[in-house]
């Protein structure tokens, strides 16, 4: 064949053949890492460490999710300097092979007061928190961020591990898969108190009925100023990450200042300028509730007396 029509043919051959696709970017930052706990589960989970100062942060889904889950958060975390760690908690993900060599999802596990695998997720969390340790993280450096029945693990853990710095709920509950919290918020009153954020939204009629009540023990516990509250439009658990984009600037601004200043002092001078902030979305009322765009703060809801566990 003569050269002119073998360059036709491969232009022709060119033009048929498909685009490459673009290769698929990474489900989570960082490298795959190996769990054990004490009770037998082998655990898999991401991980990517810090820069040196900041927090590494520990990161657990709610039920029937999965640590990829957490990618909108993840990966800004990570940019921001952050150490990230994203398990996949006992029956979901990857982990779903039980101490006997069952494979064992989360639908089997059991959610009753008397007999309560969710619970034993506690365990699931000190794995991670012993493994970070090996590799040199110190455990005061550990924050947990929890959604859902993962915010309850986080908040049980923090009230029997005092070095936790920092947890963060997102549509926390008072009984996910009948994982008390009450209880657990009131045990973080204690000489150095846990800063502890929580974010729900206003249409989950559920947390929107039960986060008063909780924030209430929050800062009756740890005080005004180490307990704050985010409210969004919509949503629940991690996919309020998708549906309020600003919600994951707001979760690392706090993060790099969960303890709100000390009111100043009453002065009788004439106020001069105007309101400072970090922006607009994030002004802070008396009780650090976080005001909206409108610069109108959420309406504050008073606990009732049936809160207790």
């Amino acid at each position: 064949m003569k050269p002119a029509v073998l360059l036709v043919v491969a232009l022709a051959v060119g033009a048929g053949a498909a685009p490459a696709s673009k290769p698929a970017g990474p489900s989570l930052p960082g490298e795959a890492v190996e769990l054990k706990t004490v009770d037998g589960w082998t655990l898999k989970a991401m991980f990517a460490p810090s820069v040196p100062g900041k927090l590494t942060l520990l990161l657990l889904h709610g039920t029937g999710q999965r640590k990829e889950d957490w990618k909108r958060l993840a990966f800004p975390l990570t940019r921001a300097g952050y150490g990230v760690m994203a398990v996949d908690l006992r029956g979901h993900g990857e982990s779903r092979v039980s101490p006997s060599g069952e494979t064992l999802t989360w639908k089997k596990l059991r959610a009753t007061r008397t007999a309560n695998d969710f619970a034993e997720m506690s365990r699931d969390a000190e794995a991670a928190v012993g493994w970070l340790a090996g590799q040199g993280v110190p455990e005061d450096s550990i924050g947990l961020i929890g959604s859902e029945v993962g915010g309850s693990i986080a908040i049980r853990y923090a009230a029997t591990h005092q070095k936790v710095p920092l947890v963060v709920m997102l549509s926390p509950g008072m009984r996910w898969q009948e994982v008390l919290t009450p209880n657990a918020l009131r045990a973080l009153k204690r000489p150095i108190p846990t800063p502890v954020l929580m974010v729900y939204s206003e249409a989950d009629k559920r947390t929107a009925k039960e986060v008063p009540i909780l924030y209430a023990f929050a800062k009756s516990a740890v005080g005004d100023r180490h307990a704050t509250l985010i409210t969004v439009p919509q949503e629940r658990g991690t996919l309020m990450f998708r549906a309020q984009r600003a919600l994951v600037g707001q979760v690392i601004d706090w993060l790099s200042d969960p303890i709100a200043p000390e009111a100043p002092a009453v002065s009788t001078e004439a106020l001069t300028g105007g309101t400072t902030s970090m922006d607009n979305s994030r002004m802070r009322g008396p009780d650090k509730t976080l005001i909206d765009d409108t610069g109108t703060p959420p309406p504050s809801i008073e606990p009732d007396d049936g809160g207790d566990d």
